[in-house]
């Protein structure tokens, strides 16, 4: 029987896919005012000298070991550098729903990669309910409001795929590391060196920027993608997957549709169809499947 810790898990990476949900549209919206390559440099900028600020306020010490620094900083190149550009550059290709769709892949390749690397253990029923999930996700995508298209986004297509990939891969690859520094401690540390990657090979969209005419709707935006989808939104999955695993963290991921067409409703008054329904069922019976499984966490050294 689970106890209330992993309740409360769950109740945190419930409010990371919200953030999640809402931050597609967000994003969209800014590059109405930003660069995509620009925006990104700013909001990780922003992110990381807030989680600097949590890190001396805990008074957690940023130190790192030698023999593990070398694989440190690729899981920071991975995740907070290459990631964050394919990323962003993928929303501005394609469209809103194909990138859902497509970022719904993340399971998948996390679960696989982490028991291809022998950190998770295989078990049917989980990617079971990782393949119902995906299903409930097209669902949600291919009867929404038209938002998919496979003909002239291929290229943001393949960005957005990519950049699942590589999510997935810092999800499964952090677990190595998280016993020995913690969620907060490795995910400032990969922060800081991915911005340090991102900054000097963002200084053309920086210098070329408009600054003067980003209207304060923007600048809002970018606030909301900086602390709460960057920083808010990292601690709790480096803390979640230190508790409960690859796979019962990385579905969550395929909850974010389901708020992003609550999100759709509610600010747009876009009524969801009734197989759009039908998808939310498939998605929330899939993640039942995948966190009633027992958790493989990773062990304390």
């Amino acid at each position: 029987m689970r106890d209330r810790k992993q309740y409360f898990i769950d109740f945190l990476l419930t409010t990371v896919v919200a953030v999640w949900g809402f931050n597609f549209a967000v994003m969209k919206l800014v590059y109405t005012w930003f660069h995509p390559i620009a925006f990104n440099a700013i909001r990780f900028v922003i992110a990381s000298g807030v989680m600097v600020l949590v890190l001396r306020f805990l008074g957690i010490s940023l130190r790192i070991d030698r023999k593990d620094f070398r694989g440190i900083v690729s899981l920071a190149f991975v995740s907070n550098a290459l990631y964050p550009f394919l990323f962003v550059l993928g929303l501005n290709r394609t469209r809103a729903g194909n990138a859902a769709l497509l970022m719904a892949l993340t399971p998948i390749f996390a679960y696989l990669i982490g028991v291809f690397k022998r950190r998770e253990s295989f078990n049917v029923g989980v990617l079971v309910g990782i393949v119902i999930s995906l299903g409930g996700v097209l669902a949600l995508v291919l009867f929404g409001s038209g938002e998919v298209s496979w003909g002239d986004t291929w290229i943001g297509d393949l960005l957005m795929i990519s950049s699942a990939f590589c999510w997935a891969w810092y999800s499964a690859e952090q677990t190595r590391f998280l016993p020995r520094y913690g969620a907060i401690r490795l995910t400032v540390f990969t922060m800081l060196m991915g911005t340090a990657i991102i900054i000097p090979l963002s200084i053309p969209w920086l210098i070329n920027q408009d600054w003067s005419g980003i209207a304060s709707m923007a600048w809002v935006g970018l606030g909301y993608s900086a602390l709460l989808s960057i920083v808010y939104s990292y601690f709790v999955w480096a803390y979640a997957l230190s508790r409960i695993g690859v796979a019962h963290t990385s579905v969550f991921n395929n909850v974010t549709p389901i708020i992003a067409l609550f999100a759709g409703w509610l600010l747009l008054g876009e009524q969801p169809s009734g197989a759009q329904l039908v998808g939310v069922i498939l998605v929330l019976t899939g993640v039942f499947m995948v966190r009633s499984r027992k958790p493989t966490a990773v062990p304390d050294e």
